[in-house]
């Protein structure tokens, strides 16, 4: 049985420059979402889609991640989590 094939369009890029302190050279990463959409079959069902999150340095991509939306929900919630503690932390320590 072959495999499906996904379409991806890129849903957004984020890119990080830095200096590399062992050459002195600025240097890129980024981090790459794409997403394909639901689509429906020949027999009427509808398969999810897809989101794959690749992660690179310059132009060489270092990984890439295959997301169910679920496991694509279940990330944003813990990125949001996570960026709340971090306000509330730093809310806290103004306070001080």
């Amino acid at each position: 049985m072959a495999s499906k094939t996904y379409t991806y369009e890129r849903r957004l890029q984020l890119k990080h420059f830095f200096d590399d302190r062992g050459t002195g050279q600025t240097r890129r990463t980024w981090l790459e979402i794409q997403l394909a959409l639901p689509e429906k079959t020949t027999e009427g069902w509808i398969n999810d889609g897809k989101v794959r999150l690749s992660i690179g340095e310059d132009r060489d991509i270092k990984g890439s991640f295959l997301l169910s939306v679920d496991e694509a929900v279940r990330l944003v919630k813990s990125l949001d989590m996570a960026i709340e503690d971090h306000e509330a932390e730093k809310v806290r320590l103004w306070r001080e």
